[in-house]
């Protein structure tokens, strides 16, 4: 929301004004599914929250918007920069727990393919700061902190991953979450499976053999 508001108060190139409306878009459909499949909320229920969230960042945006052109015409420099780099310690912060249960379980459940995506986008629209009347530094902050915090992200699942691949050698995707302790537990009970069927199978027969 407040970079939203930011790109259109700085009349950023017409993408970056789209792009974080969009996630506030997704974000809001996410939290609304989360309601109606996990908590069972009524249609109703959901299309009255759907409402208020709606209602709530509209107002909010436009008077964070309002706000920051206020400070652009005033030449609030001060102002404009600390609303400006708000959005990107808000994302860093957002980070953390991810770091968190990373370092915790000691794999990146985050695929691949997502990180390299969000860092991608993090890589464009930084370079189409190039192509607008100005390059904004201010706003590219809050892309390239995204950018290195997805590299952060990669080196991590890079690491782990060799980390589990000399646990268990049978590793062969960087996807692939298992180590070597969950691989061993899940033979042994497999083992454990085997010999308490082979032990029902020969109890059997003995019973057979004696009737």
């Amino acid at each position: 929301m407040l970079y939203g508001a930011y790109a259109v108060a700085d009349k950023l190139y017409i993408g970056l004004i789209i792009q974080p409306q969009l996630f506030a878009l997704f974000t809001m459909v996410n939290i609304l599914q989360v309601y109606w499949y996990r908590y069972k909320w009524s249609i109703y229920a959901v299309a009255f929250s759907c409402a208020l969230l709606c209602i709530s960042y509209t107002g909010l945006h436009i008077g964070i918007w309002k706000g920051i052109e206020h400070a652009i015409d005033k030449q609030q420099d001060s102002a404009v920069t600390f609303l400006g780099v708000l959005p990107a310690i808000f994302i860093a912060v957002g980070f953390f727990p991810e770091f968190y249960v990373c370092i915790k379980k000691k794999y990146v459940e985050m695929s691949s393919f997502f990180i390299l995506l969000d860092t991608s986008g993090g890589v464009f629209s930084t370079i189409s700061l190039a192509f607008d009347h100005t390059f904004d530094y201010v706003a590219s902050i809050t892309y390239l902190i995204v950018v290195l915090l997805d590299v952060v992200l990669a080196i991590m699942k890079l690491y782990f991953y060799i980390q589990r691949k000399k646990n268990n050698p049978g590793i062969t995707s960087i996807e692939d979450t298992r180590d070597g302790d969950s691989q061993q537990n899940s033979f042994m009970v497999s083992s454990k499976a085997v010999t308490s069927a082979g032990s029902s199978r020969d109890l059997h027969n003995d019973l057979e053999i004696k009737t």
